[in-house]
């Protein structure tokens, strides 16, 4: 019984990180967006707002687009590889990079699909969000093993 509950506080974790780092992409993508010129008050698809910034009118401000969704991409995948570990149990590193994992498979897709990302972002996309999301769990269990795990009574043999 207890592995089952192992099993799927793990999965929940995996899910609310992997839904954190959309949250925080979704709103940055549209912030970043509207920041720098953009018009049209209804969300479009993904794809619109990238042909816009590298081929439209918005082309002026690729480079500040691009890089600050880079940033944005890099500082939700570390906000969501800290919330999986903080709730995964045991092997906090390992899920979040499974977390990391997904979200580089994820832009891998979105690179080979949508055609209109520069090359120095379709490079950099991919081991941005895996490193970041890999050093918020590992951020996390450095502290958690430094601060709150308690040391475990060495062993006695009578």
């Amino acid at each position: 019984m207890l592995k089952d509950k192992t099993v799927l506080r793990n999965t929940i974790a995996v899910i609310i990180g992997l839904a954190i780092i959309f949250l925080i992409i979704q709103f940055g993508l549209i912030y970043n967006a509207n920041r720098l010129g953009w018009d049209d008050k209804v969300f479009p698809e993904w794809r619109h707002i990238i042909k816009y910034f590298s081929h439209g009118e918005g082309k002026k401000h690729e480079v500040q687009f691009f890089g600050s969704m880079l940033a944005i991409s890099g500082i939700a995948a570390l906000v969501g590889g800290v919330i999986t570990a903080l709730i995964v149990k045991r092997a906090k590193q390992a899920y979040t990079m499974f977390v990391g994992f997904v979200v580089l498979i994820v832009a891998l897709g979105d690179v080979l699909f949508t055609p209109y990302h520069p090359t120095w972002y379709e490079i950099a996309i991919c081991p941005v969000l895996f490193f970041s999301s890999w050093i918020g769990g590992l951020f996390v269990d450095l502290i958690y093993k430094k601060f709150i795990k308690k040391q475990k009574p060495l062993s006695q043999s009578y």
